[in-house]
């Protein structure tokens, strides 16, 4: 006798057969930390099953053996939990494969997909954020640690304060932000900020090329933010009003960086 069913969808005759449930055709979608029950049954047609080995692959992790234990009969079945890991990045596609050995050295295997889903999927926004023209006596500046409360620069009694300001020199002409406190700027208009995640913020920022400011600012532009590498944060561009009867203006939404959000560093390997 010889089984047909060692790799789903393939006819190809083993000596040995992996089963497990539930099967290709479910899909299985966990957040980081959940868990999920695979019932893993094994035959062979000679003695018997010598051994179960189940591996895991992600982008993240590589290569991961998340079990190996010994079988030892004709019919082995096995209750396997597996736990999604913790993410660098939104989602990932996980590849479980389970494979199975007997005591003449014949292997069968097959896989299943897992989709991990990071549990913080995006941040906090603050909206309604508004800087106005230079030299109106209305805010326009503002610290990353309270963008809800801009103020202004010239009738603040600590201007170096200032994060981020905008240049009087060149007024609502063609915006210009500049720092007091050494800020730095990236304009990345290509960052999904509808999505956006702490890790994802600090990643591009961190391999980005900065500057000490960033010029003619328009409607939509996003804008992260930090000091040195840091990032402390993303701006979207909501609207820019000129020619208003107050004051010309612009409308900024925000999403900070929270450290608590950010994914716990690898562990340090030992010297």
């Amino acid at each position: 006798m010889l089984f047909t069913m060692c790799v789903e969808n393939d006819s190809t005759l083993s000596d040995v057969a992996v089963i497990v449930t539930p099967g290709q055709d479910t899909p299985v979608t966990l957040h980081s930390g959940e868990q999920a029950l695979y019932t893993v049954k094994l035959l062979t047609i000679h003695d018997h099953v010598a051994s179960l080995e189940v591996n895991s692959f992600d982008p993240k992790h590589g290569l991961v053996k998340c079990l190996e234990i010994p079988c030892g009969s004709k019919e082995f079945t096995y209750q396997f939990v597996y736990a999604a890991p913790e993410l660098d990045r939104p989602q990932s596609e996980i590849t479980l494969t389970f494979i199975a050995t007997d005591n003449e050295g014949n292997q069968a295997s097959l896989t299943r997909k897992v989709t991990v889903v990071n549990r913080v999927l995006s941040i906090a926004e603050k909206t309604g954020i508004i800087m106005f023209e230079p030299g109106t006596g209305l805010p326009d500046a503002l610290t990353l640690a309270d963008v809800s409360h801009p103020f202004s620069l010239a009738d603040s009694p600590e201007p170096e304060a200032a994060d981020i300001y905008v240049d009087p020199s060149t007024g609502f002409d063609a915006i210009t932000w500049r720092s007091n406190s050494r800020t730095k700027f990236l304009r990345a208009n290509n960052f999904d900020y509808a999505s956006a995640t702490a890790a994802g913020i600090t990643s591009v920022f961190a391999s980005s090329v900065v500057a000490d400011h960033v010029s003619d600012i328009q409607v939509n532009d996003i804008i992260l933010v930090g000091h040195g590498d840091v990032a402390e944060g993303v701006f979207y561009v909501v609207n820019i009003l000129r020619g208003e009867s107050v004051a010309d203006c612009m409308q900024l939404s925000f999403k900070g960086v929270d450290a608590a959000d950010l994914p716990a560093p690898e562990p340090e390997g030992d010297d």
